[in-house]
């Protein structure tokens, strides 16, 4: 199939609406958070850890994209224990748990409108292992924190998103991000050693313990008994097995990663592949361990300039064999956003 030049005109904006969007907030949420939930969970975890007035809300409304949710309540948790309390609280009473580090997301996964949860402020700190071949983090670290200590000996995480300055590991990981160098070898799925997160139902999970799937069929037997069927379900099915493989034989962070329940043979194994990119849906993770990379001190970069679309894309596979890490192909209206920026 011929590759298409792109016609311009298409990528404008066809109009503006006549009149801006409303600006304040709902009647519901304009004296802050509402009872019985202020009470609940101030009772719960302490004053000093629930954010309840109006002008803490609209602070947490907006992230790095577009979109505005105001929460009805955000709970800045200090440990294990507030984080399984809060999600035990909302799963009893069918409230809605979003957490939020960085908020760096351009897709508003960072917000909500129910309980937010803020993990950034007491979830922080990297733990250099085996010389650097390993590092436990912190969800509330940012990439470029824990890239500065590798750096020292001679390593480097996987994933290398372009906000690695800002963006967090735990969000990372919960996106499966990757940056332009991490392909489908170097991203958070591939390099994840172990993690520790919580369940919605409160339950902890630590994959590297080597009881942890005794543990989890103990407090989960019908999560794992799911998980197992569908693991069963799928195998049972060599071209839906043979279509999962080639979908996750290219970049792809599309949707809960199937690939789990074929790399993985017990109910932790694939619990701690669908974590990955599951946008927080399953659980909170707590803490990552990572297996590192070497860091490449020298590296080149160059710009070139192609006469057509067709004969950029004709060279990418020529790069590709020649070794490059990273090849990005920009039109010129991608080049014209770069420089009026």
């Amino acid at each position: 199939m011929p590759l298409l030049e792109p016609e311009p005109s298409a990528l404008r904006p066809a109009g503006r609406p006549g009149t801006p969007s409303p600006d304040r907030v709902t009647e519901d949420r304009a004296d802050g958070t509402p009872e019985p939930l202020r009470g609940d969970l101030i009772a719960l975890l302490g004053a000093d850890k629930v954010l309840t007035k109006i002008s803490d809300l609209v602070r947490y409304a907006s992230d790095a994209s577009p979109y505005r949710f105001v929460p009805r309540v955000v709970v800045v948790p200090e440990d294990l224990d507030d984080v399984s309390a809060v999600l035990s609280y909302a799963h009893g009473r069918n409230r809605e748990v979003v957490f939020r580090a960085a908020g760096t997301s351009l897709n508003g996964q960072a917000q909500g409108e129910d309980i937010l949860v803020d993990v950034r402020r007491h979830w922080t700190g990297v733990e250099v292992l085996d010389d650097g071949e390993r590092a436990r983090i912190g969800p509330g670290t940012t990439v470029a924190r824990a890239n500065a200590a590798l750096a020292r000996h001679g390593r480097v995480l996987g994933p290398d998103p372009a906000s690695a300055i800002a963006c967090t590991v735990g969000g990372v990981v919960a996106n499966n991000a990757s940056g332009m160098t991490a392909g489908t070898t170097r991203n958070a799925y591939r390099t994840l050693a172990s993690l520790t997160f919580v369940l919605p139902t409160g339950t902890v999970v630590d994959t590297a313990e080597p009881d942890a799937d005794d543990r989890l069929a103990h407090a989960e037997p019908a999560l794992c008994a799911g998980l197992m069927e569908i693991k069963a379900e799928i195998e049972s099915d060599r071209e839906l097995v043979a279509r999962i493989r080639a979908k996750y034989a290219i970049k792809n962070t599309n949707g809960y990663r199937l690939d789990a329940f074929l790399d993985g043979a017990t109910p932790v194994e694939i619990l701690r592949g669908l974590m990955v990119g599951s946008e927080g849906t399953f659980g909170f993770i707590s803490e990552v361990v990572f297996e590192t990379l070497p860091l490449d001190r020298r590296v080149t970069a160059g710009l070139l300039f192609f006469p057509s679309l067709p004969a950029a894309a004709a060279a990418v596979p020529l790069f590709t064999e020649a070794g490059a890490l990273a090849v990005e192909l920009m039109d010129g209206n991608s080049l014209r956003a770069s420089v009026s920026v």
